[in-house]
């Protein structure tokens, strides 16, 4: 299997939702910290050359000493984040080494994704350029008016809930990137699309979710415990 894919992990936000001091990346979930968890699927997904991590700038040295601690072969990097999401992978692409052909986003927050999800996307985006992993949505969908009223009701079928990670031919997210057309932009795909690439939806399971509120934390627990 080729090893033409660089991975950036994405972990540069404040993360301070929780209300702590501690920034939600590095919370221990079951004994390690969430960002262990999304760097450890990485590590274990055969098509996946090389992992740049993104954090927080003031975080960078001590990361880079605990990270010794965690013996990542395929860590190469951990690069100080910007102010934004695109301006943080901005980032982690001008650390991916010269000779990756795919690049693979994923954020540091989603800990329970699983290599085999990993190399989906990948093995998708090798046919299409351009993949990601998203759910369909189990839910009857309503579109707001903006005033508190329905405005329309999409066919629940069309709606998936976006994921990561997301991979793409490096060339394509470079040239999406240098845009810079990041206006309302929350993830890579959006800024592939205004490129008017096509990106494949590749289905993944409800369990690669993102630990945004503490019930997230308490979920994402007690999966790793019936997993192990």
């Amino acid at each position: 299997m080729a090893k033409d894919t660089a991975a950036i992990i994405v972990a540069g936000g404040k993360g301070l939702r929780f209300g702590g001091r501690i920034r939600k990346q590095y919370l221990l979930l079951n004994g390690k910290p969430i960002v262990w968890w999304s760097l450890r699927a990485f590590e274990k997904s055969p098509s996946i050359s090389s992992i740049i991590l993104v954090v927080p700038a003031d975080d960078v040295v001590r990361l880079q000493s605990k990270a010794k601690a965690w013996k990542f072969r395929k860590l190469m990097a951990i690069v100080p984040g910007g102010q934004t999401r695109a301006d943080s992978v901005r980032q982690g692409l001008l650390a991916l080494p010269q000779e990756c052909r795919y690049v693979a986003v994923h954020d540091a927050v989603r800990p329970l994704i699983e290599p085999t999800t990993v190399e989906k996307v990948i093995a998708s985006t090798r046919q299409s350029g351009a993949a990601l992993a998203a759910c369909p949505c189990k839910d009857t969908v309503k579109v707001s008016n903006g005033n508190g009223y329905i405005h329309s009701t999409p066919l629940r079928e069309t709606i998936w809930l976006a994921q990561t990670p997301q991979v793409f031919e490096r060339k394509i997210l470079e040239r999406a990137h240098r845009k810079g057309n990041t206006a309302g932009v929350t993830d890579d795909a959006m800024l592939v699309e205004r490129l008017g690439v096509r990106v494949k939806l590749v289905e993944s399971s409800p369990e690669n979710m993102k630990v945004t509120v503490p019930m997230d934390f308490i979920f994402a627990r007690h999966i790793l415990q019936e997993r192990s």
